[in-house]
């Protein structure tokens, strides 16, 4: 069986295009997968269900923008009430151009603020999200991001294909990481909140994400070829079980709280540490003490969860990537 899955997979690489076959590391680079057979009624109920399209959440849009409003009007309001809190203004006597100067930036981008989500409300609604046998298209209805499966191919370094990531100096919520590569281009990296959603002000959060999800990681694990790597984490974020593809929300709640008990050795450290100690005992302390959270998160996710862990990579009931 061996020897035919990789006379299979031997074949299917010859009918790449060339930037798909170097976009592939070579053999010596591979680590063990474990590889799942996507069951057939799962296969059958996504190509019953055909095209998807995401179910904007228009209430808690209109909610989430309101709430900022109102959260800046009250930035504003204590701000003035501040400023007027002495009655002879003796506390503004002597630095009336800096306070001048400083209000006035300060008002200006709280106006902005306020503008900008006052403008946002006529256009909560406009972002999509298609998914089809063709490929995933999303974003701005007008001009869409839009990947085909069959440009779908592996990464050309490291050990998965799909992964998540989380950057906070460019975003708040993990996203879904996959390679792409067009008709003779390069490969190149395709980002995708897993929330699906590229713009708040517009939509919040679609009503059927889990079921948009797991469309897409079906047609990530299924249409590609050669098949694609897959990070356990991936499915402990998207909350589905990789053997069933069931929904499985335990891992990714015990995930969120074994990452907050985490860090609970870091805040012990900034909250105990003695006054007048060096600043940078103390950052050699933190980085120990995030260094010994982490490894403890990952040994209670092992032995709660062994089977969420590693690589995974997947076949149809027919026995190759379809």
């Amino acid at each position: 069986m061996r020897a035919v899955g990789r006379k299979h997979r031997k074949s299917q690489r010859v009918a790449l295009p060339p930037a798909a076959r170097d976009a592939a590391p070579p053999a010596s680079r591979a680590v063990a997968s474990r590889v799942l057979d996507v069951p057939a009624q799962v296969l059958e109920a996504l190509a019953r269900s055909g095209p998807l399209e995401g179910v904007p959440d228009l209430r808690g849009t209109r909610l989430f923008i309101g709430g900022f409003v109102a959260f800046f009007a009250l930035i504003a309001a204590g701000l003035v009430a501040a400023v007027m809190l002495e009655e002879d203004w003796s506390n503004a006597r002597g630095n009336e151009a800096i306070l001048l100067l400083l209000g006035l930036l300060l008002f200006g981008a709280l106006g902005g603020g306020i503008w900008y989500l006052l403008r946002q409300f006529p256009r909560v609604g406009e972002g999509m999200l298609r998914i089809d046998a063709d490929g995933i298209r999303w974003g701005d209805p007008a001009s869409p991001q839009v990947v085909h499966w069959r440009e779908v191919c592996r990464a050309r370094a490291g050990f998965h294909d799909v992964k998540t990531e989380f950057v906070s100096s460019q975003a708040i919520v993990k996203r879904l990481v996959f390679q792409q590569v067009a008709r003779g281009g390069e490969p190149k990296e395709v980002r995708l909140p897993l929330a699906l959603t590229v713009d708040a002000g517009r939509v919040l959060r679609f009503r059927n994400r889990a079921e948009l999800l797991r469309a897409l990681l079906l047609h990530l694990a299924t249409q590609p070829s050669p098949r694609l790597r897959f990070d356990a984490e991936v499915f402990i974020d998207a909350g589905i079980d990789p053997q069933t593809w069931a929904p499985m929300l335990a891992p990714r709640r015990w995930m969120r709280l074994s990452s907050l008990a985490g860090l609970l050795p870091v805040l012990a450290v900034i909250v105990l540490w003695p006054m007048g100690e060096h600043m940078g005992w103390m950052v050699a302390a933190s980085v120990l003490a995030l260094v010994a959270g982490a490894g403890a998160m990952g040994w209670f996710m092992h032995q709660r969860y062994p089977g969420l862990q590693g690589v995974f990579e997947f076949e149809t009931a027919a026995g190759a990537a379809s």
